[in-house]
């Protein structure tokens, strides 16, 4: 592989605002962007830049020319996993990355692939579905295999999983008097207009899986509503909340529920509670695929598997492995920020409510847990 002439910070420029306004992913592009800019011009010594709909004019005005601000929320579903290139395009979104590395936050497919098809190196980062842990982890996919092989062999073990998910059970049995029936399924909602409910060029609707939803709560004694913590009315609860066995709506947090005993199963379209519900003992019903494989160290990683990795990958280090297979690097100098829980929840202001079960979580009045 020839060598690059500079890093740029991608963004899913698609994806607009509530006003349609193309732009709604560049929050987190940006704070990729600052976040390791600095770790990426010591690593190589190369000019880092950030392409988003916000900051190229040109890539705004194409994305805008596509379709009014009305079908902005279809365009960008229709278009997730394929995007076609003209010649517009071309010149504002593949003349600054050609020759150069991109990285990316929850790149869509249709980046990933216009990036593959046209000989771009790219690194994917995003929050891992894993967020139980003393601090977020990172899910990481690198286009050259010999980088992901690199980054798996620094990836987080499974094994701290099990011993993170054990800890939260005991401190969430020890501190909450269930009052559920055994064998209750815990209903999960989701944000609608999240990427992860882009399913075949279109939002996920789960009114139209009806009898497949009511035959899976069948299974169980009682059905607990459970909504994102950041609010929406998810298809799913509306489905679940019509079947006859349903028992309330809770805004306990998840891991005190998924830690008692009488949740047998969790129903979800394909939240990060999937992920996790599995480490508590929790059969796992989901209406489509996980947005993403993951891998840990020590496993081998199917092909665009994401790998598990924690905040190393803020040091300078990360980013001399990360681009040494197209940049000369500089030597690894084996330094990394201390230890500090939270750390990453913090900067990305990420908490989903797991303050409230953590070193600074929030008394509870009562030990009932739901119901």
């Amino acid at each position: 592989m020839s060598l690059v002439q500079g890093v740029v910070v991608a963004s899913d420029f698609i994806r607009s605002d509530r006003h349609g306004v193309p732009g709604e992913g560049d929050r987190s592009a940006v704070w990729v962007f600052d976040a390791v800019k600095r770790q990426v011009e010591k690593a190589a010594n190369l000019p880092v830049t950030l392409l988003t709909a916000g900051t190229c004019p040109g890539l705004r005005s194409w994305v805008e020319a596509q379709r009014t601000a009305e079908q902005a929320d279809a365009f960008w579903a229709a278009n997730y996993d394929r995007l076609a290139v003209d010649a517009a395009l071309e010149g504002v979104l593949l003349r600054p990355i050609r020759r150069h590395f991109v990285i990316g936050h929850e790149m869509p497919p249709y980046l990933r692939t216009i990036l593959a098809e046209h000989g771009v190196p790219y690194l994917d980062i995003r929050i891992h579905p894993i967020r139980f842990l003393d601090d977020l982890l990172f899910a990481v996919q690198a286009s050259e295999s010999e980088t992901q092989a690199a980054l798996l062999n620094i990836a987080v073990s499974e094994e701290t999983v099990l011993a993170a998910a054990g800890l939260i059970e005991a401190m969430c049995r020890y501190t909450a008097d269930c009052t559920l029936a055994a064998n209750t399924l815990l209903v999960i909602g989701q944000r609608t207009m999240d990427s992860s409910q882009i399913i075949g060029g279109r939002f996920f609707d789960a009114l139209s899986r009806l009898p497949e939803i009511r035959s899976l709560c069948d299974r169980y004694s009682g059905v607990l509503l459970k909504a994102h913590p950041y609010g929406g009315h998810h298809s799913l609860l509306l489905a679940a909340a019509a079947v006859p066995n349903v028992l309330a709506a809770t805004s306990d947090n998840v891991y005190r529920l998924l830690a008692q005993p009488e949740i047998g199963g969790v129903l979800t379209v394909n939240s990060s509670s999937a992920y996790e519900a599995r480490y508590f003992g929790k059969r796992v019903h989901t209406l489509a695929s996980l947005p993403v494989d993951i891998a840990w160290r020590g496993e081998a990683a199917p092909p665009g598997s994401y790998i598990s990795l924690d905040d190393y990958l803020l040091s300078v280090d990360f980013w001399r492995l990360a681009l040494r297979a197209c940049a000369n690097v500089g030597r690894m100098t084996d330094v990394r920020l201390p230890p500090k829980p939270n750390r990453i929840r913090i900067a990305h202001d990420s908490f989903w409510n797991f303050h409230e079960i953590d070193t600074d979580r929030i008394p509870r009045s009562s030990k009932a847990v739901a119901c």
